[in-house]
C-alpha cells in the first residue's frame, strides 16, 4: 500500500467524520459536503498508487448513488438522499467491493446499535457507514473485482 492510498484514507476518515458527527447532530447529510466528496474521491482514482481505476471508482460512485437512492425514494421517512450520496462517495473512495463491504458492515453496526438500543424512530447512518466504509477501504485495496474474473 502506497503513500498516496495512505492519504487517501486519511482524507475519507477526516471527512467521514466531519460528516458523521453532523449527522448525530441534524440526523442530515449536507449535499455541499457528500458531493465534493464524492468528486475528491473520483479524483484520487486519476493518481498512481491510489488503489483504483477511475473506472472502478466511477462504478463504484453509480452503484452507490443509485442503489441507496431508490431506496431512498422508497423510504422517505427512514433514509436521506444524503446517505446516498454520501454512499457514492464511498464507492467512488473504495469501489464497488469497498461500497458492498461498507454497507454490510455499516448496516449490521446500525441494527445492532438501534435493537440494543430499542430506539425507535430516526437513526443516523452516516456514523455507521463511515464505520463501515474503513475495512472497505482496506480491503478494496487487496482484492481488486477485475483480478477475480481474470
Amino acid at each position: 500500500m502506497t503513500s498516496v492510498f495512505w492519504i487517501k484514507v486519511t482524507v475519507f476518515i477526516t471527512l467521514g467524520t466531519i460528516l458523521s458527527v453532523i449527522d448525530l447532530r441534524s440526523f442530515r447529510l449536507p449535499h455541499r459536503m457528500t458531493i465534493p466528496m464524492a468528486g475528491l474521491g473520483f479524483l484520487f482514482s486519476f493518481v498512481p498508487g491510489n488503489g483504483l481505476s477511475p473506472w472502478e471508482a466511477f462504478l463504484g460512485f453509480a452503484v452507490g448513488i443509485l442503489s441507496l437512492g431508490i431506496l431512498s425514494w422508497n423510504l422517505r421517512d427512514s433514509l436521506g438522499f444524503g446517505d446516498a450520496v454520501f454512499a457514492g462517495a464511498i464507492g467512488a473512495f473504495s469501489g464497488v467491493l469497498g461500497l458492498g463491504i461498507a454497507l454490510f458492515v455499516g448496516g449490521t453496526i446500525a441494527l445492532i446499535v438501534s435493537t440494543v438500543q430499542k430506539k425507535r424512530g430516526l437513526v443516523a447512518f452516516g456514523p455507521w457507514l463511515t464505520a463501515g466504509a474503513i475495512p472497505g477501504l482496506l480491503l478494496s485495496n487487496i482484492v481488486h473485482i477485475g483480478e477475480l474474473f481474470h
